[in-house]
């Protein structure tokens, strides 16, 4: 197969796409491309002394959990990819001294920005100080900082996002090799991977996660979060659309937005409707990031809620339920009782 397979039987478009090399994990340039890419003409890496994708795994530069981020085989194919209304899987790949090509990362659901989508995390980024950081950190290894989002050399600076937790790393050294479709790609594409040949070997055989008899670790350690909530400019297009439906669907009622943290709630006379917006495009990753955010926000002080009240949870998202997606709202509907419903908003 050249897809993983949804639970519906259906499958996402997987491609290949290559990064320049750097050596401390995409998360800062390090000026290593430059003396490594001799081809002709020459590339963006090798003009400029640094790519814009090496600040892909910039994890601590997220938007309300969202990893945004550059890759120039998006960029080559924009016109035919940005905005896809599919999420896809993506095969990270660079080229490394001495020729070889090693697979870096396969990112799961990576969403392609459409021009607007970009120019808006372009202005997050520029109000939280990172693109005054990335030109400082170009100019420490030697780059020239003039072609730093200038459209006539790349359409943003920002084509993609993704979420930390669908980021699968390959082992060190897992390098291709002889035969594998890779081999043959040519600078920076944006390859969609269409039959079996063009897997990567090391991913043909899927052993799945196994677990492990002992605790993987006794010591303290982190995972990435987020100190307080910041939006994504996708969540706020489809909350502000989502506000102007609800106000024509309920003109008496009392509408309001992030009241004790919701994205918006509704209150008529007897009802109580919770709206939680994920910006995914995936419905499934949706329902699984805002359900147990509803929960709480419609039932943990329920016995302190006023009881002439019922409540009602939906989740929001961009694109509609397949139908396994369907089933598995039903069947928690059926199953556990759960006032749930799904709401598409599409941007």
């Amino acid at each position: 197969m050249n897809s993983k397979a949804e639970p519906n039987g259906a499958k996402s478009m997987e491609y290949l796409s290559r990064v320049c090399f750097n050596s401390q994990g995409w998360r800062r340039p390090t000026g290593e491309a430059r003396g490594l890419e001799v081809s002709r003409p020459p590339s963006f890496s090798r003009m400029f002394g640094y790519g814009h994708e090496e600040w892909l795994f910039r994890f601590d530069w997220q938007i309300d959990g969202w990893q945004y981020g550059f890759l120039q085989g998006v960029n080559d194919s924009r016109s035919t990819v940005a905005g896809m209304d599919e999420a896809v899987d993506v095969t990270i790949y660079t080229c490394e001294p001495g020729g070889r090509r090693r697979y870096v990362a396969k990112i799961l659901d990576l969403e392609c920005l459409s021009r607007s989508q970009s120019d808006a995390a372009h202005k997050h980024f520029s109000a939280n100080g990172w693109i005054d950081e990335m030109r400082s950190e170009i100019i420490a290894v030697g780059g020239d900082t003039t072609a730093l989002g200038d459209p006539e050399w790349v359409g943003g600076i920002i084509n993609v996002r993704f979420r930390q937790e669908n980021v699968r790393w390959y082992p060190p050294r897992t390098y291709a090799q002889d035969g594998e479709y890779v081999l043959n790609l040519k600078r920076y594409q944006f390859n969609e991977i269409r039959n079996a040949t063009q897997i990567p070997f090391v991913d043909r055989v899927s052993p799945g996660r196994r677990g492990r008899k002992d605790a993987p670790n006794q010591l303290p350690f982190y995972r990435s979060g987020s100190a307080g909530k910041v939006c994504t400019p996708e969540h706020g297009l489809i909350q502000a659309k989502l506000l102007d439906e609800l106000r024509a669907e309920y003109p008496d009622a009392d509408i309001s937005c992030e009241k004790d943290f919701v994205d918006i709630s509704v209150e008529t006379l007897n009802e109580r409707i919770l709206y939680e917006v994920k910006s995914d495009l995936v419905p499934r990753t949706v329902l699984r990031l805002a359900l147990g955010q509803l929960l709480e926000y419609g039932f943990y002080s329920v016995f302190d809620a006023d009881s002439r009240f019922s409540t009602k949870l939906v989740a929001v998202g961009r694109t509609p339920l397949t139908p396994q997606d369907q089933a598995y709202l039903n069947g928690l509907r059926e199953k556990f009782g759960l006032p749930l419903e799904y709401r598409v908003v599409p941007i």
